[in-house]
């Protein structure tokens, strides 16, 4: 009996043992999680397993966990009705399809100082993800946005150039003469676009546009031309991830001038002389010898293009990404390198990352996050002897005759009168500037009670830069090996900067509800202060080109230079939202801010802003409309916001100080008589004016969001009424004053448009697709400027009743036929002859003159668009974006058509086609040198304004991620490669080498935008 017993008991300690093995045997098992609505897979959803395993869904929805046949796996994502799935025996692979939940939280957006509900929002707010940034060969953030939001419109650099070629941003229109960029905030901490673009993209998660004055006036001073608010990405709950991303990519220029050769640049000189009756300068034995390259040191046929594009165009960007955390402390840290070299031997721009974001629960009722990010950049680039810059060399190499050797048979270099362009980039004159960048923030959120948060924070803002700029000389010599002329001495300019912004903010908002009605309420302050300092030191006439330490020159001549400015701002703030039951929504703000530009008395603004949504989708009424429209909300705002920040074209003291009168050192004054001695003095140089304010902006917004078919179409629809009162300006005044003009508040400027997008999604199981398209339709006008104007620039100009900088010239009509034909026509000037430029009189004087100069059009479009087209089938994936303008001007000015000369000046193939008494169907008018009449840079007029209109495939990526049944064997949770290009095609109207988004500014001085073709890899641990 005792034995029967004591088997029992053994038999039973057995089975308990082993019963966990049989029953819940571990497995691999791994899946996908996907949204039922739209068959897209969701990265970052939470698996739990029961026996406390945790995973999470990588970038393509994939997730591995150990788990047992018949466990719960608990699979969860914001915004989606989670699902309890149980493990079948062997079940080695499952689809999970988590349904919308039904207020679809996954649509919450960043705003002003927190986030939102998308279905909550009363103000005109634009989102985009970190998915719509992924991949693209961009090389700033601020690129990367264009055409990806209605209202948002990104203008090309002014030139193609590495560490130069980040685009313009500007929100709903130019709605300031003075500085236009919108306002930075990256993870809470306010700072500049150069900052924006400073950000690796693959750190980015979101980036949400305030566009309209109730969503951004809760920044007031800063956000009258709008708010961009980037959040980077946190670490997750779960297992450590690490994740790669990386590309490799060769550039090429999108659009070189196509120059015609020596011979016909000389037939087409002596043909320019001959009509304004002046001696050939060629024969025809010299077009001869052109032609046949019989003489090719004498009569060369220089490629001065091909000499100098030479560079690799190799670009590359590497990122390594770790992440993780448990349930008290998430992490995220990454490094980041960006190199790109140019199209130009010796221009290469760098930029490494670092970026550390910890957020950690210390106790039940509060938690800290802390953000800390390094960049370091850098470009390099040549120069020359003859202005000390780089864009000289792009100057000199479009406009030096192919008639000109490239060097002598002696080796000499050949050159013209100012130098030659190759002799400078194979020189030693070269400009590296570095910029070291740390932004840091630290913030608390305290909740000493259910629903009542305290947030303070503080971030420090450093940014220091050095610059050193060596230029060589250079002596030149003829053909013959004689000494012509000499540029120098060599010398050195090195120069430091350094600026800090330190920034103090507390925050503390409740929220409650009384049964449907639900109330939050946010109050704050904060507090700015900057400050920046510069010094540089100059010497010259170096024992060679090898020396470059500025301690090294000599101390004859040498100079020291500096200045410093500081300024502050100091705000209150605050919010307060109401809802009944999800369907009636009010929003209120109210800013307050001080700003030290301004005189005490006119120092603090007030702006507040109101806006009002109703979810008409959330009426019962609507019930039967649902199958059909899945939601509706209309929504309206008005808000004030301002603007202190004056034109970086004024000088220090104007932008920083503009009501205090500062004298200025470096005045000399002359004491003697016949026998004058100059003695160092001090003035006054600039006008100021206690009596300037703020700028002043009102806004408003009409607007409404809608879905339909269970939202698989969307759209959101916009008008907007925007007007800056009480701009600051500088306008002219009469010589007698003696002082630069003070700033007044001067211009009134107005903007006013509509805005959509829309999108839709499709597909089935297998194969989805996505489309999105936006377009905006803006109309700017200049509304006053106190009695001024027009303010006149070149070929453009701005003035009361036109739109800010259009074009500005003549109206054309044509060419004249005859000589009779110009006896007939109103006067212009003795030289008119046919093959000229026909004027209109528009003042009826019978005689062109100014007053008969007009509006041309403007290079600002009043149209932009951008598409997006994306589809997945098993593990391909496609996106196609195109991004283009309508209703835009660009002008052909010499720097886009060419001119002619022996020396500085060389035509392209759009001046073949001129005017001749045997081809007077021509489309270009007769070929001038000196004459001015035809000219588009001396006299400009509506014949050189073209439709600037374009469409562009602005990327094309084409990817395949690996089936995560192999990856899986060997530990790794995902592997995309791609390829993907950028600027590939272009439809317009123009020149094939003109770029239409080149501005008008850059002309000759165009180094050219680019097209990338690279290959890369996402790899996720």
């Amino acid at each position: 009996m005792k034995l029967q017993l004591s088997n029992a008991i053994l038999f039973l300690l057995l089975f308990t043992v082993a019963l966990p093995a049989m029953s819940f045997a571990q497995q691999k098992v791994s899946g996908i999680v996907k949204s039922s609505s739209t068959n897209e897979p969701l990265a970052g959803a939470s698996v739990l397993g029961k026996s406390g395993a945790t995973a999470i869904t990588d970038n393509s929805g994939n997730f591995s966990i150990n788990a047992a046949t018949g466990d719960v796996l608990h699979i969860s994502f914001v915004g989606y009705v989670a699902q309890d799935y149980t493990i079948k025996e062997n079940e080695g692979f499952i689809n999970v399809s988590l349904q919308l939940s039904t207020e679809q939280l996954s649509d919450v957006v960043v705003v002003g100082y927190g986030t939102q509900k998308k279905v909550n929002l009363t103000g005109s707010v634009a989102a985009i993800s970190e998915k719509q940034l992924a991949n693209r060969p961009v090389t700033s953030v601020g690129n990367a946005l264009q055409g990806q939001m209605a209202g948002v419109t990104v203008t090309a650099a002014s030139s193609g150039q590495p560490g130069s070629d980040a685009g313009t941003i500007r929100i709903r229109g130019i709605g300031t003469l003075n500085n236009a960029n919108p306002v930075i905030v990256i993870d809470g901490v306010i700072t500049t676009l150069n900052n924006l673009n400073n950000i690796n993209p693959d750190d980015i998660a979101s980036i949400s546009v305030l566009k309209d004055a109730a969503s951004a006036a809760i920044y007031g001073s800063r956000a009258a031309n709008g708010v961009i608010l980037i959040t980077t990405k946190l670490g997750k709950k779960g297992t450590s991830q690490i994740t790669y991303s990386g590309y490799v990519g060769k550039q090429s220029a999108n659009g070189l001038p196509d120059f015609l050769p020596s011979w016909q640049a000389a037939s087409l000189y002596n043909e320019a002389l001959s009509n304004e009756g002046r001696t050939l300068r060629w024969t025809d034995e010299d077009i001869q010898k052109f032609k046949d390259g019989t003489d090719p040191y004498g009569h060369p046929n220089t490629d001065w293009l091909g000499l100098f594009y030479q560079g690799n165009g190799i670009q590359q960007n590497h990122y390594v990404g770790l992440s993780g955390g448990n349930d008290k402390t998430q992490y995220s840290l990454s490094l980041g390198l960006y190199d790109q070299n140019g199209l130009v031997k010796k221009t290469n721009a760098k930029r490494y990352t670092a970026r550390y974001n910890v957020q950690t629960q210390v106790t039940d009722k509060l938690s800290v996050t802390g953000n800390l990010a390094f960049t370091f950049s850098s470009q390099k680039q040549p120069t020359n002897p003859y202005t000390g810059n780089f864009t000289q060399l792009v100057r000199q190499i479009n406009r030096i005759s192919p008639t000109i050797p490239y060097k002598f048979e002696n080796g000499y270099y050949g050159y013209i009168a100012d130098g030659s362009p190759m002799a400078w980039l194979e020189g030693k004159s070269e400009q590296n500037t570095e910029y070291y960048d740390l932004l840091s923030n630290v913030a608390a959120n305290w909740e000493p009670v259910k629903n009542l948060h305290i947030r303070p924070s503080i971030s420090y803002v450093m940014k220091t830069s050095h610059s050193k700029n060596f230029v060589a000389d250079q002596q030149y010599y003829d053909a013959d090996g004689n000494e012509t002329f000499y540029q120098g001495p060599n010398y050195v300019t090195d120069g430091n900067g350094f600026m800090n912004t330190v920034t103090m903010q507390a925050l503390v908002d409740y929220s409650k509800s009384f049964g449907d009605h639900n109330f939050k309420i946010l109050g704050g302050y904060s507090q700015e202060y900057n400050k920046y300092s510069y010094d540089d030191g100059y010497r010259k006439s170096f024992l060679n080109n090898l020396l470059t330490d500025v301690n090294l020159g000599s101390t004859d001549g040498q100079t020291t230079s500096g200045y410093s400015y500081e300024f502050a701002l100091q705000s209150y703030f605050g919010r307060l939202n109401y809802d009944y039951a999800g369907k009636y929504l009010l929003e209120a703000n109210l800013r307050y801010d001080g700003s030290s530009r301004f005189a005490p008395e006119n120092r603090w603004g007030l702006f507040p802003s109101f806006s009002a949504g109703w979810n008409i989708d959330k009426e019962d009424f609507f019930d039967n409309l649902k199958q059909t429209i899945s939601s509706l909300k209309l929504r309206g705002s008005w808000g004030k916001l301002g603007n202190q920040t004056l034109s970086s074209g004024l000088s220090v003291d104007q932008q920083y100080y503009p009501y205090i009168s500062l004298i200025s050192g470096s005045q000399n004054y002359i004491f003697g008589g016949t026998s004058p001695v100059i003695a160092a003095g001090i003035s006054p140089v600039s006008g100021s004016n206690e009596d300037i304010k703020w700028e002043t902006t009102r806004e408003t917004d009409i607007g409404f969001d809608a879905g339909f078919l269970r939202n698989k179409i969307t759209l959101t629809v916009d008008y907007f009424d925007k007007l800056t009162n009480g701009i600051l300006l500088s306008i002219p005044v009469g010589a007698p004053y003696g002082l630069t003009a003070p700033v007044q508040n001067a211009a009134k400027i107005s903007n006013k448009g509509w805005e959509f997008t829309v999108g839709y999604n499709g597909g089935g199981k297998e194969f989805t697709y996505n489309i999105n398209a936006n377009v905006s339709f803006i109309k700017n006008e200049v509304k006053d400027l106190s009695g001024t104007g027009p303010i006149i620039g070149g070929y453009t100009f701005y003035d009361v009743g036109v739109p800010f900088y259009s074009f500005y010239g003549y109206k054309a009509a044509g060419i004249f036929q005859s000589d009779d034909e110009v006896a007939k026509a109103p006067y212009q000037s003795t030289r008119t002859a046919a093959g000229d430029l026909r004027y209109v009189d528009i003042d009826g004087n019978d005689t062109i003159n100014s007053a008969d100069r007009t509006n041309l059009g403007t290079y600002f479009p009043k149209t932009t668009f951008g598409l997006t087209f994306t589809a997945q089938w098993k593990g391909f994936d496609l996106t196609v974006f195109l991004q283009g303008a309508a209703g835009v001007k660009n002008y052909t000015d010499l720097g886009k058509i060419g001119s002619v000369s022996s020396s500085a000046g060389k035509p392209t193939a759009a001046l073949l086609n001129t005017w001749t008494p045997d081809n007077t169907n021509a489309s270009m008018p007769r070929i001038w040198y000196s004459y001015t009449q035809n000219d588009p840079n001396s006299t400009p007029s509506s014949f050189w304004v073209k439709d600037g209109s374009y469409v562009r495939l602005k990327n094309l990526q084409v990817g395949y991620t690996i089936s995560a049944h192999i990856l899986n064997k060997i530990g790794i949770n995902k592997v995309r490669i791609y390829y993907s290009g950028q600027n590939l095609l272009t439809f317009d109207h123009l020149y094939d080498w003109v770029d239409p988004e080149s501005p008008n500014s850059s002309s000759i001085y165009y180094y050219p935008q680019v097209q990338v073709n690279t290959i890369g890899l996402n790899v996720t641990f």
